[in-house]
């Protein structure tokens, strides 16, 4: 997969069949607009393009409202490589912001694309203030000669699945049921850096990863996940929490990777989480803390055999 940011760049290519959205999670709704997005590729004899933002608008529309991201860019950029996308447009929100649902038709979609075909979500929304949907979007595709196909929302469990529902199942803890409409584990990427190393004097070390500002921390608990590190998955435990055996107060996300040795300090990781195994507790006694952790390691190694 190409990503690129230039319509020069997209100049390479002489048509595209183009899906347009925000596509933050890439999850089973984005899915099932990609498969119709490759499938019209094919019938048009098409570069498939997913067409999104580097950063997301809100960003830019409303800089001191901050947005948690489900996937960073590189994380998104990974999903879609697998799903087997041509090419990841990134735009500049800033250069198309003003412009008017016709404009950015014409001057974008038409003129620096040549694109046969275009997919959107049911409530997509462009022009200048969002002022067009995709109903206009059909309108100027049938005036300019580009097919638009407009894809349906998909249900999983009764619940339209979209980016905001996900967000607010991950906050609340229920990362499995995030996971059922991503069709993925959600996770978080980052360094590992040094912590108070109250694991290690446990005996029972962890991996504190930097946190993301924009990422979407799971609500405090200990989990259920899985750790890749050089592109190699482990089981592993994951506390997101304060330590408050420890008198800890600054949110942190430990992770305990079994079967590892080595120095992980200052790689990047990538944490699964697949369930909420528990609350964070305060003991009264570091042994009784032990002994929980041992317990919750237990339950994870149980954990695939209670998938079958």
């Amino acid at each position: 997969m190409r990503i690129i940011n230039t319509y020069e760049q997209a100049a390479v290519n002489k048509s595209y069949c183009i899906a347009l959205g925000s596509f933050d999670g890439v999850h089973m709704g984005h899915q099932k607009l990609i498969e119709m997005l490759k499938h019209n590729a094919e019938s048009y004899n098409c570069t498939s393009m997913i067409y999104t933002f580097g950063v997301h608008p809100r960003k830019i529309l409303k800089p001191d409202k901050p947005i948690f991201m489900i996937t960073n860019n590189a994380q998104r950029a990974e999903v879609l490589e697998e799903i087997d996308v041509d090419v990841l447009f990134l735009e500049d929100f800033a250069k198309i912001m003003n412009l008017s649902t016709e404009q950015f038709f014409h001057d974008i979609i038409v003129e620096k694309f040549n694109a046969k075909c275009l997919i959107v979500g049911y409530n997509y929304n462009f022009g200048k203030n969002g002022e067009g949907n995709a109903e206009k979007l059909t309108q100027l595709g049938n005036q300019y000669g580009v097919k638009v196909e407009v894809v349906s929302p998909v249900l999983v469990e009764n619940q339209v699945v979209s980016s905001s529902l996900i967000r607010h199942r991950i906050c609340e803890g229920h990362v499995y049921d995030a996971s059922q409409y991503l069709g993925r584990a959600y996770s978080i990427q980052g360094k590992v850096i040094h912590g108070k190393k109250n694991g290690k004097a446990m005996g029972i070390r962890t991996a504190n990863i930097e946190i993301d500002n924009e990422a979407i921390v799971p609500l405090k608990g200990v989990y259920i996940t899985d750790t890749k590190i050089d592109n190699y998955m482990y089981k592993s435990v994951t506390n997101v929490g304060i330590n408050p055996t420890f008198k800890g107060q600054a949110l942190t996300i430990e992770t305990h990777v079994l079967d590892f040795e080595g120095d992980l300090y200052s790689q990047d990781i990538e944490v699964y989480f697949l369930k909420r195994l528990r609350d964070e507790i305060c003991f009264d006694r570091v042994n009784d803390l032990i002994n929980q952790i041992n317990s919750d390691i237990q339950a994870r190694l149980d954990y695939n055999n209670s998938l079958h």
